[in-house]
């Protein structure tokens, strides 16, 4: 078994800011809210992940980067993509706080995390970063 028991989860950064599902599909962080805010974790194979919209709808929209499933890339953003299968796992290992988690990008090379985009926008969006200290750890909840 890996790290996060399969199950439905708000995925938190700090105790304020939740992952969210918005517009057009983007993954952003934004302050609880009613909707978009549960993702399903299933473990795929070995110690990766699926990370989806909790939802009965199929396919299923899982959480990805863009240009997947070609080679992830520093600053691709991440956001929902409809799929029949997961196009992108990641590796859920402790992160850098106590009682975190960091996601990364399953699979060999350089490994890049789910992390905050530079831009001063809101809501910030997510993007893939190789550098571990825009990682600040996310806190899987339970949604039921």
């Amino acid at each position: 078994m890996g790290t996060v028991p399969d199950g439905i989860y708000h995925i938190k950064l700090g105790d304020q800011q939740f992952l969210t599902i918005g517009q057009e599909g983007a993954v952003t962080l934004v302050p609880a809210q009613d909707e978009g805010q549960t993702f399903e974790v299933r473990c795929t194979r070995g110690d990766n992940y699926a990370i989806s919209r909790s939802s009965s709808i199929w396919p299923s929209p899982f959480v990805c980067y863009d240009g997947a499933p070609a080679a992830p890339y520093d600053g691709a953003r991440v956001r929902l993509r409809v799929s029949d299968f997961p196009p992108c796992e990641w590796k859920i290992t402790q992160g850098p706080q106590p009682g975190t988690l960091t996601i990364a990008v399953a699979g060999d090379g350089q490994p890049l995390t789910i992390g905050i985009a530079p831009m001063t926008i809101y809501p910030p969006f997510l993007q893939l970063t190789s550098s571990s200290g825009k990682d600040l750890g996310w806190t899987f909840e339970d949604a039921k």
